[in-house]
């Protein structure tokens, strides 16, 4: 069965991204981009609008938020939150459980996915912020996470 995963990296700006894997193949990645608040609930609509004419169940990966005494030190601004709970909210639209979010720590998706390795397994995304290439990192961990070997980083 052909399995789709969209990637977030909530923020002011967030990363979004999009892989197809079909049986026995590499993942694929469909497009990935860097959105603006006003910006950000029409590419995850658009995504599970593909799952469905897929005939695929999208699963939805999120980089994990959340709040320290660091994160307060550096700004007051709610946006990761707020950009998690459009998500959710999208996610309930389709009828889905917003629990059923893989959501991933930063760090571990950044230590797996360097920007070296992205580089060798082309799935580079050129300009923006970076945030577009942390939601491929969270993409590529849990295609990791659930048996995609990379091979090309065995090389």
């Amino acid at each position: 069965m052909t399995r789709v995963i969209l990637a977030v990296d909530p923020g002011k700006a967030s990363g979004i991204a999009l892989f197809e894997v079909k049986p026995e193949a590499e993942p694929e990645m469909l497009w990935s981009g860097e959105y603006q608040q006003h910006e950000y609930a029409f590419p995850i609509r658009k995504a599970f609008a593909y799952a469905q004419s897929a005939g695929s169940r999208l699963e939805v990966v999120c980089e994990r938020f959340t709040i320290n005494a660091q994160t307060v030190k550096n700004s007051q601004a709610p946006y990761s939150l707020e950009q998690i709970g459009i998500l959710k909210q999208i996610m309930m639209d389709y009828g889905r459980d917003p629990e059923d979010i893989y959501f991933q720590s930063p760090a571990d998706a950044k230590a797996m996915f360097t920007n070296e390795k992205i580089r060798i397994l082309d799935y580079w995304h050129r300009g923006g912020e970076g945030h577009a290439l942390d939601a491929i990192r969270h993409a590529l961990l849990r295609l990791a996470k659930s048996g995609w070997i990379p091979t090309k980083l065995l090389k």
